[in-house]
């Protein structure tokens, strides 16, 4: 049973399920991790949640707390460094690790630092929440897909299911949760990445003829290269499930990386395209579309940034 949470990073995505938490849990029993000067940020300017104010167990990484049963992580790649140190004050013999990151890759990290045996493999799918400054707007909360690296049922996947459940936070536990993850990477790749270069909504991207043909064309790239690298099953019905998703989603919603590049923010792309081309590079797969992708958008940020 999990009776603690702590949460690293109240954006667009932890936002949310801190506060579907802290609604069954009770305050005391979650935790948002956070270093001084956003505490200080925070109690100043308050966060919104479709227009209404929220208010969290906002703790430091330097308070003195019970371990928790579980840590959502829930930041940027580019944080992933420092939040890893500011939860380990709160990491004890039975605590188990989600990371909600984008990509593929923050699990391993993690594992070096706190042990295999703590690590659950995860992410969240679905989610339309916009952020501007201390407010954030949703239409649909996202569903969290998470599993253990052997995709074994164990015991506490179902502690964390029964928690998720509990707190109204849609979930699911599929049976092979790197398939599920490298499918999530081949949307972040194609839809995250093309909508931050064009500026095109999740509307756009769903039904703009040009920007759909580019984003599946990519899609295609990533399924290529996961096969090479021993992932089972990714195939052209991910294509289609993802392109119901878009649809699905509010029109003029916006990506996270198209919300980064547009408030000047750094994006992710050394996590999608970046990571893919590299990927390619060492199993001797070619990955072109996203080689461009890539360079096209750590360009535009470059000239961004120097303005």
């Amino acid at each position: 049973m999990v009776k603690t949470v702590s949460i690293i990073g109240i954006g667009a995505v932890g936002a949310i399920y801190a506060l579907r938490l802290t609604n069954l849990l009770g305050k005391e029993h979650v935790r948002v991790i956070v270093d001084p000067p956003r505490m200080a940020r925070y109690h100043r300017d308050g966060l919104y949640l479709n227009g209404e104010a929220v208010k969290f167990n906002l703790v430091t990484p330097d308070e003195t707390v019970e371990a928790a049963d579980l840590i959502i992580l829930a930041t940027k790649n580019h944080q992933l460094h420092e939040a890893a140190k500011m939860i380990a004050s709160q990491v004890g013999e039975h605590t188990s690790i989600l990371s909600l990151l984008n990509g593929i890759d923050s699990e391993t990290y993690l594992a070096t630092l706190y042990g295999q045996q703590r690590i659950l493999y995860g992410f969240t799918t679905a989610l339309d929440s916009t952020r501007e400054g201390n407010r954030i707007n949703f239409t649909n909360e996202g569903i969290i897909y998470f599993g253990e690296k052997d995709n074994s049922r164990t015991s506490r996947l179902q502690a964390i299911e029964d928690l998720f459940k509990a707190a109204n936070i849609q979930n699911r536990i599929p049976d092979d949760i790197h398939r599920e993850l490298w499918a999530k990477f081949m949307v972040n790749v194609s839809i995250n990445t093309i909508s931050a270069i064009t500026g095109a909504t999740y509307g756009e991207c769903a039904h703009v003829p040009a920007i759909k043909h580019m984003i599946i064309s990519t899609q295609r790239e990533v399924i290529t290269l996961a096969k090479a690298q021993g992932i089972q099953g990714l195939d052209e019905s991910y294509i289609e499930r993802y392109q119901k998703i878009f649809a699905s989603l509010e029109p003029s919603g916006k990506t996270s990386m198209l919300q980064d590049r547009e408030s000047g923010r750094l994006t992710e792309n050394p996590w999608f395209c970046k990571r893919a081309s590299s990927l390619g590079k060492d199993l001797g797969v070619p990955t072109p579309l996203c080689d461009m992708l890539g360079n096209l958008l750590e360009a535009i940020e470059i000239i961004q940034h120097a303005r």
